[in-house]
């Protein structure tokens, strides 16, 4: 029995790579993304969402806002909607666009409405005191980099594929 090499599977540097088999097209190759990497596309993102929650707390007509948990839901819909429009529509945030990460599907295709949504839900769960720590441990053991939300999701924070800085010239199209 070799421990040695499940040990090396858990290191938070290795590069992993997970292969999706089609029947139409190629195998797909997906890089889970570092932790690293995650961790400052985080960082990025929470500094935009703290930015859209402050402008809307301070505006000029904040009487609502002086309740806590009136404050509280609006910087979670603040989140969840930056989070989950942002996932959905360009399979990334600015803070993951930064650092070349994307959000796929476990089976390679875009990440839909209804995953990014499902994702981000959780994401409440992972603001509770201690629970960040368990969505790190969870992203530590888990063979894909999955938080809580993705293994439910069945969504993959993955590296993005360079783009091809020479593409294929196009076929001539107008004789």
């Amino acid at each position: 029995m070799r421990t040695d090499s499940k040990l090396a599977n858990y290191n938070a540097n290795e590069r992993r790579e997970i292969t999706i088999e089609t029947l139409a097209t190629p195998p797909i190759h997906i890089q889970p993304a570092p932790l690293t990497k995650r961790f400052k596309a985080a960082l990025i993102d929470s500094l935009i969402v703290g930015l859209i929650w402050i402008t809307i707390t301070y505006a000029p007509v904040r009487a609502p806002f002086r309740d806590l948990s009136v404050t509280g839901s609006v910087l979670f819909l603040v989140s969840f909607f930056y989070y989950s429009s942002m996932e959905w529509l360009l399979s990334a945030t600015p803070g993951k666009r930064a650092m070349k990460l994307r959000v796929v599907g476990v089976n390679g295709n875009r990440c839909s409405l209804g995953q990014s949504a499902l994702r981000n839900l959780i994401r409440i769960i992972d603001w509770l005191p201690f629970c960040y720590l368990l969505g790190i441990g969870f992203l530590s053991i888990s063979d894909k980099r999955q938080r809580g939300g993705d293994k439910l999701a069945h969504t993959i924070v993955s590296i993005a594929p360079e783009r091809d800085k020479t593409p294929p010239a196009a076929p001539f199209l107008f004789h």
